[in-house]
């Protein structure tokens, strides 16, 4: 079982990524967990996975997570076997099989005899048949990286799984291999995917936004169709707050207007009456009084109805924009991460060339 309670998470520059995030997972649960780009769901995973620690809030997990990340450049030193954390035990194995029964190696390989055949047919399930794990993992392509640590999940039989984009580098026969295994996956899963089909074998969907999470029981049809709903009601909702924020500025107005011609009307009346100077002032002085009262009770309606459409507008989903983020670029040394020709950018009438044969290497 998973609970989030408060999770909160600043980046180094003090920004708030998110804040107040809870949500749990009970279970067997599996969960797609959405939401724009940026708006923290990779970072959600690797603070449950342990990897980042939140600024504040509480998690508590039944079980150490099993975490597959997008990237696995990190891991490019590091051989097969040590990548998914079986080298040890595979070691101290292969010492006893050869006569080195000490109580070291018993203790290492902790009465798990079946560890080789374990990773032996996890392997052979996503087709890595020609790999030994004492394979550099920087020797393999991405598929066959995001491969070896989805057979990790077979091999260490974990209660929670969380996937970061898990059919990113794989081929169709791959994906069909890895929708067959969310089907039919017993752990709790918590998902993060771009790839509709395998958001539709989730059971739930849990949208990320900077609001917090929202839960939706069911899968992403479901949640598509749900959100739908929701974003055709805000925009009617939106409409006629717009309508009632009109009519009452157009009546702030009406009665500002008539309230002038009336006082103007009277004074008027008042000089021609002969009205002593001292009662005229007491006059335009209640007419002051009466005319801000009644102004104060224009702008106070008006502005309770600015702070409504604000509110409304601030649960607008969230414009999904094009985002780079070079944090890792390291791990892809001696490739090209971004190349942009002749860029430009227009303001109202402004034109400007942003720049030219850009590459970032």
């Amino acid at each position: 079982m998973l609970i989030l309670q408060n999770i909160s998470y600043k980046h180094e520059n003090s920004d708030v990524l998110f804040d107040n995030i809870s949500f749990t997972v009970n279970n067997h649960e599996k969960i797609a967990l959405i939401g724009h780009n940026g708006v923290g769901k990779s970072t959600l995973l690797k603070i449950i996975a342990g990897e980042l620690k939140p600024s504040n809030g509480e998690l508590k997990v039944s079980s150490e997570p099993y975490y597959i990340p997008q990237i696995f450049g990190q891991y490019n030193h590091f051989t097969i076997g040590e990548a998914l954390r079986v080298h040890h035990k595979i070691d101290a194995l292969g010492a006893i099989l050869k006569g080195n029964v000490t109580e070291e190696n018993l203790s290492v390989l902790n009465d798990d005899w079946t560890i080789e055949e374990r990773c032996n047919n996890a392997l052979k399930y996503w087709e890595l048949h020609d790999l030994d794990l004492t394979q550099k993992i920087e020797t393999l392509s991405g598929g066959q990286k995001t491969k070896v640590f989805l057979a990790g999940i077979s091999i260490h039989e974990p209660e929670i799984v969380l996937l970061d984009e898990p059919s990113n580098h794989l081929d169709k026969a791959a994906r069909e291999l890895l929708y067959n295994f969310i089907v039919s996956a017993n752990c709790s899963l918590v998902v993060v995917s771009h790839d509709r089909k395998l958001l539709h074998l989730l059971k739930t969907v849990c949208e990320m936004s900077k609001r917090g999470i929202t839960t939706y029981g069911g899968n992403y049809d479901f949640y598509a169709e749900q959100k739908q709903i929701e974003n055709n009601a805000l925009n009617q909702d939106l409409q006629n707050k717009e309508k009632a924020l009109r009519k009452a500025r157009e009546k702030e107005r009406e009665t500002t207007e008539r309230q002038q011609k009336l006082d103007a009307r009277g004074k008027k009346k008042q000089e021609k009456s002969g009205v002593a100077r001292i009662m005229m002032n007491t006059l335009r002085n209640n007419a002051e009084n009466s005319s801000s009262k009644l102004k104060s009770i224009h702008v106070e309606k008006v502005d309770g109805i600015s702070k409504e459409l604000r509110d409304l507008r601030s649960a607008l989903p969230d414009i999904d924009q094009m985002k780079f983020g070079f944090d890792h670029s390291a791990l892809h040394k001696g490739k090209i991460l971004f190349k942009a020709n002749a860029i430009n950018h227009a303001y109202k009438d402004l034109i400007k060339n942003i720049g030219t044969n850009l590459a970032l290497l």
